[in-house]
């Protein structure tokens, strides 16, 4: 059986949850909380470097991945990819090597499907994140990357939905869903030193990100009842999570 949140699930699902993935979701929700807590006993594992010292990649791909998104996403979503970009480089132990052209260009087009442009329509497919995994397989495809290279971005995005990413799913998928869910709900970063914090927000401002993800995530569960959007914010409280971050006031 294809698991929760991959390429193979969304292709054979459309992103529809039955009753086992949502009881896949409560316990990664649950082994999240416990991971949580053990970390704040144990404390910080992070090299804690630099903001200046993380330089995203400056190739053909990831500058049209930047300028694609700059296009259809409006500025708080925008600016809400860099920012996820940094939380994740900033909050990786460096114990394992990553693809990192293939993390930036995912995080830029992971929010895709919640814009005006590229919402999607019709009863045939039900999470939004769909449509950034196809949009980075079209762009990897122009780009000449390998079909590997290509999956590996695309089930980056599809994965970010779920509460937690294991390990077989490849560090980029971890990064990606520890960045957006940093950005969002600021989950993890009570890690990072403040003067970090800062320095990401002065130069991506978030632009009033709580109101507007929680109004975008809000449209997604109307629409879709039976997708993971739906469930984490219905049953697991993720819309109070955002609402009650205290690392970022907006």
């Amino acid at each position: 059986m294809a698991k929760l949140g991959t390429m193979a699930w969304m292709d054979r699902t459309g992103g529809r949850l039955a009753w086992h993935d949502r009881l896949t979701l409560m316990g990664q929700g649950v082994m999240a909380r416990l991971a949580s807590r053990r970390q704040h006993r144990a404390g910080p594992r992070l090299r804690c470097r630099e903001v200046s010292e993380i330089l995203p990649p400056d190739s053909a791909i990831a500058r049209e991945a930047v300028a694609l998104t700059e296009a259809c996403c409006p500025p708080y979503l925008l600016n809400h990819s860099l920012r996820a970009y940094f939380w994740a480089r900033l909050l990786d132990d460096d114990t394992r090597p990553f693809d990192d052209e293939a993390l930036f260009v995912a995080l830029m087009l992971h929010d895709w499907g919640l814009t005006e442009r590229w919402r999607l329509t019709g009863q045939t497919r039900h999470c939004f994140t769909v449509v950034g995994a196809t949009a980075v397989e079209d762009l990897a495809t122009r780009h000449h990357w390998s079909d590997a290279r290509a999956r590996l971005a695309a089930e980056a995005i599809t994965l970010h939905l779920n509460v937690t990413v294991g390990d077989e799913h490849g560090k980029e998928a971890q990064m990606v869903r520890a960045g957006s869910g940093g950005d969002v709900a600021g989950l993890g970063l009570g890690a990072l030193p403040r003067d970090r914090i800062a320095a990401v927000v002065g130069r991506y401002p978030r632009l009033g990100l709580k109101s507007e993800i929680v109004g975008a995530l809000m449209t997604e569960t109307s629409e879709r009842p039976c997708c993971r959007t739906a469930f984490l914010c219905r049953s697991l409280g993720f819309v109070d999570l955002i609402r009650g971050n205290r690392v970022f006031s907006e």
